[in-house]
C-alpha cells in the first residue's frame, strides 16, 4: 500500500461526479466528514483508519476535490453516501458522521432506514439545532434561537465572514450552557477576540480555511449547508437507529453540550456515551488519540 490515499470517482444518480477515498481492507467504515472539511483535510484519520478497517470517505458537493453540482446539502449527501455504498456493491457497513456530518447520517436513517447498517457513530452533535418551545438542546448550548438563525441568513447574504467567524469562535472555546455569549460584533471584533483568546492557533487556522476565508461558490455551498442542517428536526430519527450507536461528545463543550448527547442516548435504543472532557467541539484534534480509540474500541477493531 502506498502512503498516498488514492482519489477516486463515481457519477451519482443525477449526473454529479463525487470524488471519494477507499482504502484499507476489512469492515467497510463510512466516514461522513463536518461543515468545512474535506478528504485532504482528513488525511491523517484516513490513513490511521485504514489499517483497521476499509475506510471511505468521499467529498460532499463543494468541498475538496468535488464540485458544485446539483442539489446541495445534508439530505443530498445522505443521498450521495447511499449511491457511493451501492456503486461499491457494499452491502452491510458502520457509518459515522462527524457535527454536520452527523446530521447527514440522521439524514441518512429518515430517507434509508438502517437496514444496510451494522453500527452508527456520531460526534458532537444535536439532532436540531434551533433552540425554541422546550426544546433547549441545540446549537451553542441552547442559546441559538430562531431569531438568531433568521439573523444568520441574512448575514450570510451580506457579510459571509462576519457570520463564519462568530461561528468559528463560538466552536473554539469551551462553554457552559449557562455562560453568555460574546456579542455579535462586526467582523473585525470578532476576528480581535479570537485572536487574543487562548485556543490552538492549528485548530483556528483550520477553521478559518474551511470556513471562513473561501471562495464565492464555497460560500453558496456551505449557505445550502446550513440551512439544510439548521432547519432540520431529526429528533424523532433517533428512536429509529435500532443498531449499536456510540454517541462520541465534548464536554463542556462549546457548540453543543453533554446533555444534548444524554438526551440522544434516551431516544436511541442501543446506544452507549462516549465523552472527551474539558475538550471543545474541535474534539477530534484536541483529543485525538481518545476519539480514536472510542471508533476503534466500538467498532472492534
Amino acid at each position: 500500500m502506498t502512503n498516498e490515499v488514492v482519489i477516486r470517482s463515481f457519477t451519482a444518480p443525477d449526473g454529479a461526479e463525487i470524488k471519494y477515498v477507499d482504502e484499507g481492507q476489512g469492515v467497510p467504515f463510512l466516514f461522513i466528514y463536518g461543515m468545512g472539511s474535506s478528504v485532504t483535510s482528513q488525511d491523517l484519520f484516513i490513513k490511521f483508519m485504514r489499517e483497521h478497517c476499509r475506510m471511505i470517505v468521499f467529498d460532499q458537493r463543494g468541498y475538496g476535490f468535488t464540485k458544485a453540482q446539483g442539489e446541495i446539502g445534508v439530505h443530498q449527501s445522505a443521498r450521495d453516501a447511499k449511491a457511493l455504498m451501492e456503486y461499491l456493491g457494499i452491502d452491510k457497513y458502520i457509518l459515522m458522521g462527524y457535527s454536520m456530518g452527523a446530521a447527514v447520517v440522521f439524514s441518512y436513517v429518515q430517507q434509508f432506514g438502517t437496514g444496510n447498517l451494522i453500527k452508527v457513530l456520531t460526534g458532537d452533535m444535536s439532532p436540531k439545532l434551533i433552540n425554541e418551545g422546550d426544546w433547549k438542546l441545540g446549537l451553542y448550548q441552547g442559546h441559538y434561537t430562531r431569531e438568531m438563525y433568521e439573523e444568520d441568513l441574512n448575514i450570510i447574504k451580506n457579510d459571509y465572514e462576519r457570520y463564519a467567524l462568530y461561528l468559528t469562535e463560538q466552536l473554539l472555546y469551551k462553554h457552559n450552557p449557562e455562560d453568555p455569549r460574546e456579542p455579535y460584533n462586526s467582523k473585525e471584533e470578532i476576528k480581535a477576540r479570537i485572536e487574543s483568546g487562548e485556543h490552538n492557533p492549528l485548530i483556528r487556522d483550520a477553521l478559518y480555511n474551511g470556513m471562513v476565508y473561501i471562495s464565492d461558490e464555497q460560500i453558496g455551498c456551505m449557505t445550502d449547508y446550513w440551512i439544510t442542517m439548521a432547519s432540520a428536526d431529526f429528533r424523532e430519527v433517533l428512536k429509529k437507529i435500532d443498531v449499536p450507536t456510540a454517541i462520541i461528545y465534548a464536554n463542556p463543550g462549546s457548540g453543543y453540550q453533554p446533555a444534548t448527547a444524554e438526551f440522544m442516548a434516551s431516544q436511541i435504543p442501543d446506544a452507549i456515551l462516549c465523552p472527551a472532557d474539558g475538550c471543545t467541539h474541535m474534539l477530534a484534534a484536541e483529543k485525538n488519540d481518545l476519539y480514536k480509540k472510542y471508533i476503534t474500541d466500538f467498532c472492534g477493531f
